[in-house]
């Protein structure tokens, strides 16, 4: 049945409806015919409310049906499964019903069964179905309504508590007797690329900071110069000493040089092309991955909680909820897809927490070992002091040999910009020390070091994507009914 309702008082103009909307009650009375199902042992009869064709959810459904006495006292079942119920009176034989928050797109229907009700002169006859055929219908969806509520419940407790479990298990670490603020002088004498992977990077591949920080390092010991051009600027380095702890590091760069000098600009250009790219790439790569296996050795963090954890929560709490959203439709039915609806939000929730999981930092379920967690903590309590103005200002370095010291591993530690700001306030004149007196006059030296990487990788994806593809395709599903009468 088709209605079209068209509010007209003449039929040829039509009524204003103002900007803030217009509610309008519509009520009407219609008759149908052979609306009872008449079975082996009992009638039936299904009463839609609203279909499902509904645009919008609907916040408050009442609904009233009046049914003969004659007909006595019927059992009750409402579909979808899962629907919330606000209010359900009976009285003598009208029986009122209100819904709330029902989804969008979703039939409510009664489904009202009369045992041992026959010879009502319907046309609609069932004999092949019983009264107990019924039964065991709804006690199946109520049962499977209650399961899935359950399950998802309980997958959904499991992804969070899981987690949990391996944190107190393999990520807490036994305390240490260490609780300083700042640290006011280099905690060690590390290389500040390693200090970079262990601190910076939670014990993992060092970063392009590594390779600025390197770089520096080289330069305050003299292993490598800068160039200058007629303005000053810094635009290039000269390897000064080619048999350095460094030479997977160089290695890098070599191709780059002439007469072991390297032109900055030169350099970008270079990189520009898929040879030198790649194997800038590589290089770099390789001397990253012997940084990380020569942090490694020390043993100052096991991992294998946060393995563990991000393993668990990319599985149970991203992959399999997202396959459950998307195949809860097909495989519950329309009689459940209120059911399926509470089941899809719970999903949601696990890939929340799955995502959370998985974007936590490295050292959440990963325990340090004493050793590291003190190394761990006076590093950062030396960044503490780096950033700190007031603090360094107070403490300021006894040497301003020194200062190198301090660009070189606030560089490492990824706050390079902030300290050499802090150290000019505190000696506005560029010190005579190779770092310091270089960042001074040319702070964007850091960065142009960290950025070529970034330009051979940029190089080496554009040539990869020109070569791809991309591709379309679809999915359709259907939804299951009830073989017990019709709605």
């Amino acid at each position: 049945i088709e209605l079209r309702l068209v509010f007209s008082p003449t039929m040829n103009t039509y009524v204003d409806v103002p900007d803030e909307g217009l509610i309008v009650k519509v009520a009407f009375t219609y008759h149908v015919k052979n609306m009872l199902i008449e079975g082996r042992d009992f009638t039936q009869l299904y009463v839609k409310y609203i279909g499902e064709n509904t645009p919008v959810r609907t916040e408050k459904l009442m609904a009233k049906v009046v049914l003969p006495d004659e007909f006595g006292p019927p059992e009750i079942y409402h579909h979808p499964w899962g629907l919330y119920f606000t209010k359900k009176n009976i009285i003598g034989n009208m029986y009122e019903i209100a819904f709330s928050n029902v989804p969008k797109n979703t039939f409510v229907e009664g489904r009202f069964v009369f045992p041992n009700l026959i010879g009502t002169g319907t046309e609609f006859l069932r004999k092949d179905v019983t009264y107990e055929d019924v039964i065991k219908e709804e006690r199946s969806y109520k049962n499977k309504s209650l399961f899935i509520n359950l399950a998802s419940s309980a997958y959904l407790l499991l992804v969070i508590i899981i987690p949990i479990l391996i944190y107190r298990k393999l990520g807490r670490e036994e305390k240490i007797d260490y609780n300083a603020e700042y640290e006011r002088e280099v905690p060690s004498n590390d290389a500040p690329e390693e200090v970079n992977a262990i601190v910076k990077n939670i014990c993992s591949l060092p970063d392009d900071d590594a390779i600025s920080a390197a770089i520096l390092d080289m330069l305050k010991r003299k292993e490598i110069a800068l160039l200058k051009d007629e303005k000053g600027r810094i635009k290039g380095m000269k390897i000064a000493k080619t048999k350095t702890s460094r030479n997977l590091l160089l290695k890098a760069f070599l191709p780059f040089s002439e007469n072991g000098e390297i032109d900055f600009k030169t350099m970008k250009k270079m990189l520009k092309k898929q040879r030198y790219a790649k194997q800038f790439v590589s290089d770099i790569n390789g001397w990253k991955k012997h940084v990380w296996l020569e942090t490694k050795k020390r043993k100052y963090l096991n991992a294998k909680g946060n393995i563990l954890a991000k393993l668990f929560s990319t599985i149970f709490g991203i992959v399999i909820p997202v396959l459950i959203i998307f195949s809860t439709r097909v495989w519950i039915g329309s009689g459940l897809s209120v059911v399926a609806s509470y089941t899809t939000i719970e999903m949601m929730g696990c890939i929340a927490v799955g995502t959370v999981v998985l974007l936590m930092r490295k050292d959440v379920f990963s325990k340090w070992s004493k050793e590291g967690l003190l190394y761990y903590l006076r590093w950062k309590s030396f960044e503490r002091f780096l950033n700190d103005f007031s603090a360094l200002s107070e403490y300021p370095p006894e040497s301003v040999a020194i200062w190198d010291d301090y660009i070189v591993y606030a560089t490492a530690l990824g706050c390079a910009k902030k300290v050499i700001s802090s150290l000019k306030k505190l000696h506005p004149t560029p010190p005579e020390t190779p770092v310091a007196g270089s960042v001074y006059s040319y702070p964007l030296f850091i960065t142009e070091i960290s950025s070529l990487p970034k330009v051979a990788v940029s190089t080496t994806s554009s040539s990869q994507s020109s070569h791809s593809f991309t591709g379309g395709s679809g999915i359709g599903g259907g939804v299951g009914g009830s073989n017990v009468g019709a709605g």
